[in-house]
């Protein structure tokens, strides 16, 4: 059973995360913490009377009531979930999620790819992207417009150099929904190539997993992982697109932005990213 959290600005974007997570938790017996965070400091100029953040306590029981009235606005019973509901005060929206995620003993961040616009950019904005690229946590970005389909096919992008270990993590994950976990592996044609190749398709073979599968492909050096991996995905047969975030400096960062990123600003799919520490 996982402990998910949800972070919301009430957004559509927002919504449709929500209900994501809702279908999530059902088929992985999971419970739900939802997120909210109130503006630390309010540039009064930019923020109507009529719209001042009520104090924490209300705050929280409007999310809980968001959360009820939503779930059955798509015919569902919100009770089938167990939810909880946290709310404070941050003027930096990931470092309170960091918090929250910390404080609740959560495992996944499930959240919409896009915030509000207005006043509310100023706290959301792109931040599902700039929480993926500092989180040592996994998170799971929603597009705005998709649907929850149950998850029977798992593509995972991965540089087959701690092939052993991210699977450890990952095939559990693909186990909770017998799904097939496809490996993708792009060939630069570098020296350790060959040898992790083969390294990869000896251990896939000898796993105890049968559902997991080595999808060896061509990379283009014009284009980076992020590009390869639009031009190669069968969208209409993948629910999920897991990727591993490395440790980038601040310059790769600065120049040219991490695949995972980018996947998730782009990709059409929710994307789960998680950290390898190196």
């Amino acid at each position: 059973m996982l402990s998910i959290l949800v972070p919301t600005d009430y957004s559509p974007e927002a919504k449709n995360a929500l209900h994501y997570a809702y279908h999530f938790a059902i088929y992985t017996n999971s419970s739900l913490v939802l997120y909210h965070v109130i503006p630390a400091i309010i540039p009064v100029s930019e923020m109507p009377f009529e719209n001042y953040y009520l104090d924490e306590a209300e705050e929280q029981h409007m999310l809980l009531d968001t959360y009820e009235n939503t779930i059955k606005e798509i015919g569902q019973d919100p009770s089938k979930v167990k939810v909880s509901a946290k709310v404070d005060s941050q003027n930096e929206i990931n470092f309170g999620i960091e918090q929250a995620f910390k404080n609740n003993n959560c495992d996944l961040v499930i959240m919409g790819t896009h915030g509000a616009s207005g006043f509310r950019k100023v706290f959301w904005g792109s931040n599902t992207a700039k929480l993926i690229s500092q989180a040592d946590f996994p998170v799971m970005a929603i597009p705005g417009n998709y649907k929850f389909e149950p998850i029977y096919h798992l593509i995972y992008a991965s540089d087959l150099k701690k092939l052993e270990e991210e699977l450890e993590v990952l095939v559990p994950f693909a186990n909770v929904f017998q799904a097939v976990l496809e490996i993708f592996y792009f060939d630069y044609a570098g020296p350790e190539s060959e040898k992790l190749m083969l390294e990869a398709e000896k251990y896939l073979r000898a796993h105890p997993y049968k559902n997991l599968t080595l999808n060896i492909k061509k990379g283009n050096l014009q284009l980076n992982l992020a590009e390869n991996l639009k031009r190669q995905i069968n969208y209409g047969n993948t629910q999920l697109l897991i990727m591993y975030r490395g440790s980038h400096t601040w310059l790769e960062n600065l120049l040219i932005g991490s695949s995972s990123q980018r996947m998730v600003l782009d990709s059409g799919l929710p994307v789960l990213v998680m950290h390898k520490s190196s």
